[in-house]
């Protein structure tokens, strides 16, 4: 399972996509509201916007006024479930979300505890459109029903932590298990690229790797020389220190 979190300015353009009320959602059929939480019921996106606006009204130096969150447990997990265990995932998720302090390196508080648990929220499941596979999209206001802030600070790392939370409980495969998994069909595809090479060049490594469905994104210093690079496929990030063996992937030793 994983999960993504981002805090927007323009909650409304966010509410109208995941309701499926947004011009640009090709599939609406495919949206089921799960729940709103802290307000009136079955509004359409406009009237969940304004009582989110209205939760907020009291707090104009909050730019971003909502935090958008998308979570995706693997499909072999949620084949057989109800509105009620989606529900209850979203519950689960957001407890766990909000039961984090997060520190930094040097041992900070970066981020405290939040609480979307308490805070307007309206909950929507997706189904993508060719897989069919199922993931929740969430609005969630900034301030919570006690007026306090929900702090954006590491957001996406506070989502991130949840659904491996939450995974582990549930006997789940975890976002890092995935990665893991997968590294070893990354690295034999990086040497099958080096492979492929007639002369070696980053034009030519970044060209077979995009062929093979990945991006590369390279990492230089001030010098702009080269000193590192990270790639990704899908939602996933590969390291160059992580691929291969004995490091021989890394941007020095190819």
């Amino acid at each position: 399972m994983i999960a993504n979190a981002k805090a927007v300015a323009h909650g409304i353009r966010a509410m109208l996509y995941v309701s499926g009320e947004s011009r640009n959602k090709k599939h609406p059929e495919k949206i089921t509201r799960i729940c709103d939480n802290f307000m009136p019921q079955g509004m359409g996106a406009s009237g969940i916007w304004t009582e989110m606006k209205f939760a907020t009204m009291d707090r104009p130096d909050i730019k971003n006024n909502v935090i958008r969150l998308e979570i995706s447990p693997a499909m072999e997990h949620t084949g057989d479930f109800t509105v009620e265990d989606w529900q209850q995932l979203w519950n689960d998720f957001a407890a766990a979300y909000d039961d984090q302090t997060i520190l930094d390196k040097d041992g900070k508080v970066i981020s405290v505890p939040t609480n979307i648990s308490g805070s307007k929220s309206s909950i929507w499941l997706h189904e993508e459109s060719n897989s069919g596979i199922p993931h929740l999209h969430a609005i969630v206001s900034r301030v919570d029903e006690k007026g306090n802030i929900n702090n954006d600070h590491a957001i996406h790392l506070r989502a991130q932590r949840a659904a491996e939370m939450i995974a582990r409980q549930r006997g789940w495969t975890t976002a890092q298990h995935i990665h893991e998994t997968n590294i070893p069909k990354v690295s034999a595809d990086c040497m099958e690229a080096l492979r492929e090479l007639d002369k070696w060049s980053w034009d030519g490594y970044q060209e077979r790797l995009t062929a093979k469905g990945y991006e590369l994104y390279l990492r230089k210093d001030k010098k702009d020389v080269i000193r590192g690079y990270v790639l990704l496929k899908g939602n996933t990030k590969f390291k160059a220190s992580e691929l291969g063996k004995g490091r021989n992937l890394t941007a020095s030793r190819i």
